[in-house]
């Protein structure tokens, strides 16, 4: 028995690796035998496979935006008949992708047609409940389990007839326990820290880092302390070019939750950032920006209030939006100011942040994806 499982960015990492030790801790002849395109923390979790067993860096999808994505479809297209090609050839009982979805649907739809038979699933199916609805039929008619993040996205197929489980956000259990170093708390004792989070894409990087820098200084003259995140997850050559970039600031190189933990307040680029901050109850700013293009193309196919998803999980949004021309330095300070020091607007926030925090579910979603996967089923709503 073999398992095939891809994801292309770093929170699909995250979730990789907790399926996958899931998947090992209910069957252990697994072991070695879960193949496919993954990050460094589902390779850990995996451990060593069977050298036979093809291998791809996620790498390999780390793109954002149309001016990158297009110059990289030839690259993209081989990629993806090379994965089908190894698929065909070994016949894996199950095959399980992993956010990404431009390239995972186009890869089970590509193995439907040459014949693969197996099992498909879907974890961190597409968005379409807030773009590209079509995409629903892709997944009733490729996909046998889609395994969704939040219960509103699990009402959303279910009800469009994709079958579909749904049970916890893997982050509840996942940010439980989540402490900030002491040696992180040393660090900024005594100060108003503000987490400055640029993401974890160099596309995020490039269009979203001025802004912070700007907003750093502006937090700096009033005597706040802001940090900024460098993912660990960044390639070495993009982790280095933070460094030099923030060279003067005050950074921080671990995981970024523990950096929002240990701060008073966060602002940064939309992304899984923004349910980590509202599980760890810290308010966020959150910012998008982007390339003209990329912007005007989303803003003509998404038709949805808002772009972080706690705003979607309790009676009223939790956090401001700033987009585009709205993204400015001084916008961003005057909406953490807002929070930080107006004892009303915090109490509000607070109320909604737990609200939303009841909303995720209750529960170990990597077991729950793993007995799915390996028994077909599972125990959801």
């Amino acid at each position: 028995m073999s398992l095939f499982v891809s994801c292309g960015e770093i929170s699909g990492d995250l979730y990789a690796a907790g399926l996958i030790r899931a998947l090992l801790a209910h069957d252990p002849a697994l072991r070695g035998r879960i193949w496919g395109m993954m990050g460094p923390r589902a390779e850990a979790a995996r451990g060593a496979a069977d050298p036979g067993l093809p291998h791809w860096s996620y790498e390999e999808l780390k793109l954002m935006g149309i001016t990158e994505v297009l110059p990289a479809i030839p690259r993209i297209l081989r990629l993806r008949r090379g994965m089908v090609r190894a698929i065909l050839e070994r016949r894996p009982e199950t095959v399980v992708v992993i956010d990404s979805p431009d390239f995972h649907l186009g890869l089970v739809s590509k193995l439907r047609r040459s014949g693969y038979t197996g099992r498909a699933v879907c974890l961190v199916p597409p968005t379409v409940w807030a773009w590209r609805s079509g995409r629903v039929r892709a997944l009733r008619r490729d996909f046998d389990l889609c395994l969704p993040l939040f219960g509103f996205e699990h009402r959303y197929l279910a009800e469009r007839g994709v079958n579909s489980r749904w049970k916890v956000h893997p982050l509840l259990a996942e940010l439980r326990d989540t402490r900030a170093p002491d040696g992180l708390r040393r660090r900024i004792e005594g100060a108003r820290a503000v987490a400055l989070m640029p993401g974890s894409r160099r596309y995020d990087i490039r269009y979203h880092l001025e802004t912070l820098v700007e907003t750093a200084r502006l937090l700096r003259a009033d005597g706040r302390l802001p940090v900024f995140s460098i993912a660990p997850g960044l390639s070495p050559p993009l982790a280095a070019e933070l460094r030099e970039r923030l060279s003067g600031f005050e950074t921080w190189e671990g995981e970024g939750r523990e950096l929002m933990d240990a701060a008073e307040a966060v602002a940064g680029v939309s992304g899984t950032v923004s349910v980590e901050a509202m599980l760890l109850r810290r308010y966020m700013v959150v910012i998008y920006n982007g390339n003209a293009l990329s912007w005007a193309l989303a803003r003509a196919l998404v038709r949805i209030p808002y772009i972080s998803i706690p705003n979607y999980l309790t009676d009223g949004p939790i956090y401001p939006e700033l987009l585009r021309g709205d993204a400015r330095p001084d916008r961003i300070v005057r909406e953490l100011y807002r929070y930080t020091d107006d004892p009303g607007v915090r109490a509000e926030a607070d109320r909604r942040m737990e609200a939303a925090r009841r909303a995720m579910g209750t529960g170990d979603a990597a077991a729950f994806w793993a007995r799915c996967i390996l028994e077909g089923g599972g125990d959801g709503p």
